[in-house]
């Protein structure tokens, strides 16, 4: 059997979760839209000398680590867009002031403000969704204070004991209720947002960005209608068996786990892959990758696709986590503090997130808000303040604290591979674990299930880049990938090193089966 033939008869089939937006293309058209950045002086030195070439071809002759390609190029920050408002602004209050006065110099300010508000909104390097709700919850307080204005100036005509002994206590109650519901609301639909909002603000792979890169991969889909997989066969023997070994390498455009499943990190690019392992021509097991490591199942575990009749195929049923394109076997829902190599800086947010949130339930009206709080300082006492205190707890609603991010491997979207009938196929719902906004937003589908198959074996120039897939960030979980060839960087190393998946398989099968026992 031929290479080719050998990789369609094992290639896997991936479900998707309902809202993912990205889903594995073709490298070329990616790289026609990137810019390629030097990193370190290597790198300039390198770039200097392969200046104006053409960047697909260029990048397999750069031998240092020192770069990185970007897919969204375009300025956050419109200067001219800026340039143009303050210049209408002082003609507008310019304008007021001849026509009407301070009136008109305060309309024409209220204006600037709400269009310069708007700029900001759209070129915000922050969490847009957490603009609105700010707005809201400023509305909320000027709702609150308002009326002090008008209890420091008794009104002769309403009388001082009617205002004061009629509408005062009116105005204090509704003063309370209006205070619980604006805190409320701002627990509710701001402070969640804080340790992505925080993220992003460190990050260059910001939400702005990713609703970017969703429209330029938008764009590449309509010309490049169908998904790919990028395969590779390898040949090892070890002292008593022959070992063949399938590669299913997976390109994502961008990996959008923050804002899609309130996930650890966004980056530009993704690489993952699905391996398929022949132990003397007999299906042996499948590797599945998983946020830079990887899950091993044994061949008569594996969830297949089942024909009409009920016969199990030769395609391992794959289950991709929504945004974080980590690869499962079955579907499945994760929350955990737990779930991936967080930094000091992301693990301190999800603390402050949980202490803001117990606090307001220690304080909360609610009488049954308070003795949930109280019930976890009794049983925890100064456990309370572990980092992970917070995880569990639930508030009178039974809703979490602290919003965890969610490894969503639920299947019920795209499904890309085999024609072969799925109906024996399980799934999960989306809208169970997720807002109806974030589980029903927009998305755009390859127009083709079946996969086009490119071969890897003859290694095109692009495996040899060992620079980053995506923009260097200042947070290295939050940086582009390198590629599917060669390792991160780790501290103090020089050089980049060879993937154990890539060029010692074996290495790899032994690794994850020792970690599975």
């Amino acid at each position: 059997m031929t290479e080719p033939e050998l990789l369609e008869k094992y290639e896997p089939v991936l479900r998707f979760a309902k809202s993912e937006r990205f889903f594995p293309m073709a490298v070329e058209p990616y790289v026609e839209r990137c810019s390629l950045f030097a990193s370190g002086p290597l790198g300039v030195a390198e770039f200097l000398l392969h200046h104006g070439e053409p960047l697909i071809g260029r990048m397999g002759k750069l031998k240092s680590e020192q770069f990185y390609i970007r897919f969204v190029n375009r300025a956050l920050n419109d200067s001219d867009a800026w340039v143009w408002l303050a210049f209408l602004s002082v003609l507008g209050m310019a304008g007021g002031w001849l026509s009407a006065g301070w009136v008109g110099v305060e309309f024409s300010f209220t204006i600037s403000f709400i269009v310069g508000l708007i700029l900001f909104m759209l070129a915000s390097p922050v969490r847009l969704r957490i603009i609105p709700a700010a707005l809201a919850a400023l509305f909320f307080i000027a709702l609150e204070v308002a009326p002090i204005w008008f209890f420091l100036h008794p009104n002769r005509q309403i009388g001082i004991a009617v205002e004061y002994l009629v509408l005062l206590p009116i105005y204090l109650v509704a003063l309370f209720y209006l205070s619980v519901r604006t805190m409320k609301f701002i627990l509710d639909h701001i402070v969640p947002e804080g340790p992505g909002m925080v993220m992003d603000v460190l990050s260059q792979a910001t939400e702005k960005i990713a609703q970017e890169a969703y429209g330029e991969y938008s764009r590449i889909l309509d010309a490049n209608p169908q998904p790919v997989y990028y395969g590779r066969v390898l040949h090892e023997n070890d002292a008593l068996n022959r070992w063949t070994i399938l590669q299913y390498h997976f390109f994502y455009a961008f990996n959008d786990w923050r804002l899609a499943a309130n996930g650890m990190n966004h980056h530009e690019g993704d690489w993952e892959m699905v391996a398929v392992y022949l132990k003397n021509e007999e299906p042996y097991a499948v590797l599945f990758s998983q946020h830079g490591a990887g899950h091993i199942e044994r061949w008569d575990t594996v969830n297949r696709v089942v024909e009409k009749h009920g016969e199990k195929t030769t395609h391992p049923l794959v289950y991709v986590a929504l945004g974080s394109h980590a690869n499962y076997n079955r579907p499945q829902v994760i929350r955990s503090h737990d779930l991936h190599r967080t930094g000091r800086i992301q693990r301190l947010l999800l603390w402050v997130d949980g202490l803001i949130h117990y606090i307001f339930l220690l304080l909360n009206p609610s009488e049954k808000a308070r003795q949930i709080a109280l019930n976890e300082i009794s049983m925890r006492q100064m456990d309370i303040f572990d980092e992970n205190a917070f995880a569990e707890l639930r508030d009178e609603e039974d809703h979490y604290l602290v919003s965890l991010p969610l490894e969503m491997a639920t299947g019920d979207g795209f499904r890309a591979g085999s024609r072969s009938a799925h109906l024996h196929e399980h799934f999960m719902k989306s809208d169970s674990y997720l807002k109806r906004s974030k589980s029903n937003r927009k998305t755009t589908h390859p127009k083709v299930n079946e996969w086009q198959r490119v071969l890897l074996n003859s290694e095109p120039d692009w495996v040899q880049y060992k620079g980053l897939w995506g923009v260097k960030s200042w947070l290295m979980e939050e940086s582009g990938p390198p590629g599917p060839k060669w390792d991160r960087p780790q501290d103090g190393q020089v050089g980049v090193l060879e993937r154990k998946r890539w060029g010692r398989p074996l290495d790899w099968l032994a690794e994850l089966e020792k970690h599975s026992h």
